[in-house]
């Protein structure tokens, strides 16, 4: 099974020089725990509660950090075709919860979570999600 059938395709988007407050204002608006920081249209890196939850137990100003000043240097980003098996190898291999999807053109197609991962195992073993 591809991870194109698995993805969420409403993707919480910021920009680098989004306060780390307003993104996770944003995420629990949106009822999300990741938001992919965006730069000349394309995906630069990828945030997530935790880096809010990081940041504030260090004791620093949500409202000076930035979305950028967090962003995983290493983001990963994956075609939709990819399968969901590689996805789960990829996604503990390098330790992610989140990959990032886009399309041949390097356009933003989605986010693929350990969320998304449970379900898609679910679905081919056909148990109840």
């Amino acid at each position: 099974m591809e991870i194109a059938s698995l993805i969420t395709r409403a993707v919480l988007t910021v920009e680098p020089t989004d306060s780390l407050r307003d993104a996770a204002i944003w995420m629990m608006e949106r009822g999300v725990g990741s938001a992919v920081v965006m730069t000349d249209g394309h995906p630069a890196g990828l945030i997530t509660d935790r880096d809010a939850l990081r940041v504030i137990a260090r004791g620093d100003d949500p409202d000076v950090v930035t979305a950028g000043d967090c962003v995983l240097k290493r983001l990963k980003s994956v075609s939709p075709s990819l399968e969901v098996v590689e996805a789960a190898r990829i996604m503990r291999e390098q330790g992610f919860r989140h990959l990032v999807v886009v399309d041949d053109q390097g356009t933003l197609a989605g986010v693929f979570s350990m969320r998304d991962l449970v379900v898609g195992l679910l679905q081919e073993r056909k148990a109840p999600a």
